[in-house]
């Protein structure tokens, strides 16, 4: 008698056990296809007609040798007038906060870069750089230099190099979003520029319509589990990554923020706060030369997520 009940619990903790391991294979094919699709360029280079502004801050947290410092810039033009700068479009920088920035300033800028676009037209090999194509997956990657070293923000190598799960659905004023877990994988082989990786965990939230990730999260290894629950203004205290999108008007997910705050760990990262703001995106319809010989007067910037 005993062992006829001994088998039936046996059978049924197998039978739990395989059940489990199904469940879990078909969650992690279903974030398989979840991330393949938002890592495809479904906006195809549609940034390229736009205009903006960007601000770009940075902070050194040290005792004695610190820094602070913001910049806004006006991309001018769109990224389909080229020149050989490495940055796609063309920035004229309108604020500093180490130095006054003049109107003749803006001007002189404005002239320089017709300078060099007027060369880049007579370079004969002008076609194939526009021809480059782009396999970003339509998600902008930043970078920047500490003490010399290369920092860059790419949003596909995170999801590369991570270990993926936990996915999430929740349907929010009619939209379908998902939210997927991510930690370092053990194996992942990375850049110097990027081997920060190997030390943040977090979460990544999708627009399952649109096929495009809005939001990352990322925090210091153990953190996440604590702050998961919490309230944003609460996580944003613990936070050393956070990459956010916007959706304008025609439709478009646009960067709007990417903010690497590693100063709260200087055990694990140097400690340091850089953020890029994004804002202010235009259609670009005008001449090229009004966009180069009108100056424009500042205009303000907000932080603040315009998701619609």
């Amino acid at each position: 008698m005993y062992k006829h009940k001994f088998a039936i619990i046996s059978l049924l903790f197998v039978s739990s056990v395989l059940f489990l391991a199904s469940d879990a294979k078909s969650q992690e094919s279903e974030i398989d296809r979840i991330i393949k699709e938002v890592s495809v360029d479904s906006q195809k280079g549609a940034i390229s007609n736009y205009t903006y502004l960007m601000k770009f801050s940075y902070e050194r947290h040290r005792k004695f040798a610190g820094r602070k410092f913001t910049r806004l810039y006006e991309a001018i033009l769109p990224s389909r007038f080229s020149t050989n700068r490495i940055y796609r479009h063309q920035l004229v920088l309108l604020e500093d906060s180490e130095k006054s920035i003049l109107k003749a300033d803006i001007i002189n800028a404005r002239k320089e870069l017709a300078k060099e676009l007027e060369k880049d037209e007579n370079e004969a090999n002008k076609q194939a750089v526009q021809d480059k194509p782009n396999d970003d997956g339509g998600y902008w990657s930043v970078a920047f230099l500490i003490d010399g070293r290369g920092v860059k923000v790419d949003l596909l190598q995170l999801l590369k190099n991570m270990q993926l799960g936990n996915l999430q659905r929740k349907q929010i004023d009619g939209k379908s979003l998902a939210t997927i877990d991510f930690t370092p994988k053990t194996e992942a082989v990375l850049e110097k520029n990027l081997s920060y990786l190997s030390k943040i965990e977090g979460q990544i939230l999708i627009d399952e319509t649109d096929k495009r990730i809005i939001r990352v999260e990322g925090f210091a290894p153990g953190e996440f589990a604590k702050q998961k629950d919490k309230a944003e203004a609460e996580r944003r205290k613990e936070m050393v990554f956070l990459f956010l999108q916007t959706k304008i008007f025609e439709g478009f997910w646009f960067p709007q923020t990417v903010w690497v705050n590693f100063a709260n760990h200087p055990e694990v990262f140097e400690t340091i706060e850089v953020q890029f703001d994004f804002n202010s995106y235009k259609r670009a319809n005008v001449d090229v030369q009004d966009a180069l010989d009108v100056p424009k007067e500042p205009a303000q910037t907000s932080t603040e997520e315009k998701q619609n």
